[in-house]
């Protein structure tokens, strides 16, 4: 599994306010996208609370995976800011104290998802970092995004039928990707309309 973390900072000087972005990306395909405001923020601020939002995004995400299918996934931080991606692969020493707890938990995040970093130039007409961008921008300024991305909602199985099934475990609708090994809570609205093909029944002490 393929995981690429685009993410964004919009912000000025210190005592103004900024804004962050990320958009993730799995098997190249759009997964989840978020943003936020910060009160008062610098650009590298910025830029670094997009990065860690969206690799703390991908390790809660990960987390899923516990107890089902074993999952292999390799995550990847692209970003057009040079500074952020050289403190995450250990170019760069930090040296900005006042930011030391924020450098810590990327460190922490980098080193629990192994991330790789790749670095794409601002306002060249990548799709994911204009997003980045936008969301950055329109959070940073209080403006709500009205803008829907290319691809909604957090499923990776959709309305795919071949090698899907579906099943009840624990008073829940799970449906099964047999091909990709991914496991979802069934959503109407992502997965389509479907039946359940079986139950899963817990052994009960007597």
């Amino acid at each position: 599994m393929n995981i690429d973390v685009y993410s964004d900072g919009s912000a000025t000087t210190s005592d103004k306010a900024g804004g962050w972005a990320f958009v993730v990306l799995i098997d190249g395909k759009f997964h989840h996208e978020h943003s936020g405001y910060l009160e008062s923020a610098t650009n590298n601020d910025a830029e670094l609370v997009g990065a860690l939002n969206g690799l703390e995004y991908v390790l809660n995400y990960s987390c899923t995976f516990q107890g089902s299918f074993p999952v292999e996934m390799e995550v990847t931080l692209i970003s057009d800011s040079e500074i952020v991606l050289n403190w995450t692969n250990g170019t760069y020493k930090f040296k900005q104290i006042d930011k030391l707890p924020l450098y810590e938990q990327l460190c922490r995040l980098v080193k629990k998802l192994n991330v790789k970093t790749k670095w794409v130039k601002g306002h060249s007409g990548d799709i994911w970092n204009s997003r980045c961008d936008k969301l950055a921008n329109n959070a940073r300024k209080g403006i709500k995004d009205l803008d829907k991305s290319p691809q909604n909602g957090d499923t990776r199985i959709g309305v795919k039928k071949t090698g899907v099934v579906t099943l009840w475990f624990h008073d829940q609708l799970k449906v099964i990707d047999l091909e990709n090994n991914i496991v979802e809570n069934y959503d109407r609205e992502l997965h389509g309309k479907r039946g359940s093909i079986m139950e899963i029944r817990e052994e009960k002490s007597r």
